[in-house]
């Protein structure tokens, strides 16, 4: 069974979820560590996006598949450190990335990382 998500989709979806980090501090009233994490996993975001080749990349220097696996790697520190730093503690902040966390693992799981990366 193929993945439905191509390389170009994927970039869409991450610039989406970019936005939604930086403007998600005063869209839900984040404050303390919630906030700067969340600014801080937009901001993270947003550069292994800029620098991925795929069709959105700014500067196409890190490999689809690459980007994939870094992704995957963030995944635990999305759950990690908002409880390592008691931001969990805030009800909203707590739906919120484990929304995150969620939102990442389905996109990882439906994201065809064998494309060709100008699909």
């Amino acid at each position: 069974m193929s993945k439905p998500i191509t390389p170009r989709t994927h970039g869409m979806i991450d610039y989406g979820s970019v936005a939604l980090m930086l403007a998600a501090p005063s869209v839900l009233g984040l404050t303390g560590a919630a906030r700067t994490l969340s600014y801080a996993f937009g901001g993270s975001y947003l550069l292994l996006s800029a620098f991925t080749d795929d069709p959105l990349g700014l500067k196409r220097a890190l490999p689809f598949r690459t980007h994939g696996k870094l992704e995957l790697a963030s995944a635990p520190a999305l759950l990690a450190l908002p409880w390592l730093t008691g931001a969990l503690k805030d009800p909203k902040a707590r739906m919120y990335f484990l929304g995150l966390l969620g939102t990442v693992a389905t996109v990882y799981s439906l994201t065809d990382w064998e494309a060709d990366p100008d699909l």
